[in-house]
Formats: C-alpha cells, structure tokens, sequence
C-alpha cells in the first residue's frame, strides 16, 4: 500500500502520481510541520478522493500543535547516537548510519555497537563519516547490553537511541535536543515511529493489530505526580512512553537508572520489554518523562507472515517478562497491576476496526493467540533470563 504524507492546510494540492481510481492509500497527515494523525484512504484519479478530504478536514483541523521558538544552535547540548547491531542486513546498517550523519544537529557523535557473538571474525561494512562513527564491541548477547556499552562510551550529554532497520529524519535529534532545553524536568524522551514502508500485507499488518508503535500525536510530559491521580492505567499501560528505536535521555538519569536491564530485551530470553521497562524506572522513581512526536523515525516492518506472528509473540513475551521483573523487584506493583487486568484486557481486546486507521483490518486471527501466548510464557521467559544474566555476572 502506497505511504503518502500531506499537509492539512494544502490538502487541494495533493497529487498522486500513477495511482488506480480507488486505490487504497496510507495517509500520514501533517499540521505546522508536525505529523497530526493517520487515515487510511482511496483515490481518484490525480488525488484523494472527496470522502477523505472531507474526513481529514473533519477529523484534525481543530488538533492542537503548539507553536515553538527554534533553539540556537549554541543551546543544544552534545548528544551521541547509539545504533547497536548484529548486523543481519548490512546495507540497511549502512542506510541507518547515513540518515543518522545527515542529522541537522550541531554537535554530536554516533556509536555503532556490534552485538554478534562472532564479532572478532567477521569485519563491519564500512560506515561514512570519518571518526565521527565509532564502531564498539559487545560479546554479551542483547539489546541491552548493547546499549549500555554505548552508554558507557558515550560523550553527549543526552543519549538518543535508535535500531539498525529505521532511517531517522533529518530533525530527529533537533526535535529531542530542544524537547530537553525546553523541558529540563524531562530525563527521557519517546519519539514517533512510523512505517517506512506497507509493501507486503504483514507489514500493514502490524500496524492494524498494534496501531503502530504509537498510541498519540501529541506532545505528552508524564510523571506519577500529574498522571496518576486522572489516568488509572498509568503508568502500566504498554505503548505510553515510546520504542526503542526512537528515545533519548540524558546521560546523567541513565548513569543514576544504572542503564538497560540486560535480563530484558532482544537478544535475551525475554525477547523485550527494555525499553518500557526503563521508562518506568524513571517515572516510578519520582522522574519526568515526555513523548515528543516532532521526533520521527520510520521503521522497516517484517515482511513475512511467519516474521509478523513472531513478532507478535515476542511482543507478548517482553512485556509480560518486564511486568515479572518489576513484580520482583517490588511486589507491590502485583496488587497494582491485578486492579488494572480489566482496563488492561478492555485495550488489548479492542475490536479490529479499533486498533488501526485501516478501513478493512486484515490481519489473521490467530494472532491473538500468539500474543496470548507470548503473555503467557513472558514470565518463566525472564526466569530464565535472569538465571542466565546471574550465571555470567
């Protein structure tokens, strides 16, 4: 399915070059510059149709985008960029570390973090950018572990962290540099993800059974203090804060959080779960988070059917296998959590034509139970995990 962007303002001037009368379209809609929300739409000939215009006048003319003065360059603080890898597809690898070197960013660095076991065997592709590409080794396998090498390494004093199978765009690390000066109660920011491309039915696919990585549009700055007392899912509720492909915090919180929890994540038993889990380090500690969806990056979906149900239980392992650890780590939370299993089943249960913008959701059934399943395994997922981290630590 074709990804087209427009702008809400210029919606006459929208053209689409060689599309069928009455071709399904993803439509990402733009406002003042910032992504405002997502239709899914057909077309006529040389455009969208009418029905779409009208609902995307209906739906976001009144959304709020708040205006902002630009940061001088001299204000930003340093930042340095984490991209680990294992280095599966290294042309992607490369394209990822390209977009990363085009960032309109004053001053910062990137850090490439090869995961592979094999990585004294095996040489990088190489990367552009001179000496402002660092290449780091990390034998302990996951994610995670990964990116606390990098941290480790790091010399920015903001960390933003990104995967290997995204381009980021060209104002991704402005947009969380000034979300940092603008906001400095912040400790960690979680940005918009988008599809970098629909061309195979699982790769919408994962955008109609999850929604996407991203669950608003709007800027959001969330602590226990101003959420908790109206919002009663907070801040338990998957998919709050951002992914891990698109966050960034400061140096300093990280360094205080003790960095990523290497029994979570890709690569481990666990299979993920880090990136939330961090997040709610933070909050639950007192701290200040915030989702800044100026921050975009575009994702490289699974392709295949088979790699979209596995994704699907993995997602099921992590965040279960992260609920585990904070359980442990506080058994208080398991009282908290039991009172939110009904809001908790009423999200993951929202019907098909809920989850997504997709006019005709179509993905299979059966990847409800996979997610179950995952859920279900989460748990003993981490047990393992943690047995393992403890045997090497």
């Amino acid at each position: 399915m074709p990804i087209i962007r427009v702008e809400l303002d210029a919606l006459a001037d929208v053209a689409i070059v060689g599309a069928a009368v009455g071709q399904r379209v993803w439509v990402e809609v733009e406002r003042h510059g910032q992504i405002v929300g997502i239709v899914e739409g057909t077309t006529e000939a040389g455009g969208l149709s009418a029905p779409v215009l009208e609902k995307l006048t209906r739906s976001f003319s009144s959304f709020p985008v708040p205006s902002r003065v630009p940061i001088p360059d001299d204000q930003l603080p340093r930042a340095s960029v984490v991209v680990p890898t294992i280095c599966q597809d290294p042309a992607r690898l490369v394209s990822t570390i390209e977009t990363v070197l085009a960032l309109d960013y004053p001053d910062f660095d990137v850090l490439v973090v090869d995961n592979r076991r094999n990585a004294h065997g095996v040489p990088m592709p190489q990367f552009p950018g001179g000496t402002k590409v660092k290449v780091l080794t990390e034998l302990r396998p996951g994610v995670s572990a990964a990116r606390n090498c990098g941290i480790a390494q790091a010399t920015g004093d903001i960390i933003a962290f990104t995967d290997d199978d995204v381009v980021v765009d060209v104002n991704w690390l402005r947009e969380l540099g000034t979300r940092f000066v603008i906001s400095p109660e912040v400790d960690g920011i979680g940005g918009l993800v988008l599809p970098m491309e629909l061309r195979t039915r699982s790769q919408l696919w994962f955008e109609e059974f999850f929604g996407g990585f991203n669950q608003t549009f709007s800027t959001e700055i969330m602590s226990m203090e101003l959420l908790a007392p109206t919002d009663p899912m907070f801040p338990y509720a998957p998919g709050r804060f951002g992914a891990g492909c698109n966050m960034a915090f400061r140096k300093a919180a990280l360094a205080k959080d003790g960095g990523f929890d290497v029994t979570l994540g890709t690569g481990s038993p666990a299979r993920g779960g880090e990136d939330l889990a961090i997040f709610m380090k933070q909050v639950l500690s007192g701290g200040t988070v915030a989702f800044e969806p100026r921050a975009v990056v575009n994702h490289q979906h699974r392709e295949s059917e088979k790699a979209f149900l596995n994704q699907v239980f993995s997602y099921g392992v992590g965040l279960s296998a992260m609920f585990t650890e904070l359980i442990i780590r506080d058994p208080r939370h398991l009282i908290k959590l039991i009172r939110r299993i009904p809001g908790g089943y009423r999200l993951l249960s929202k019907p098909r034509d809920e989850r997504s913008p997709s006019l005709a959701p179509s993905y299979p059934l059966r990847a409800y139970p996979y997610h179950l399943l995952g859920l279900l395994y989460g748990p003993f997922a981490y047990l393992q995990s943690a047995l393992r981290s403890g045997s090497k630590g």
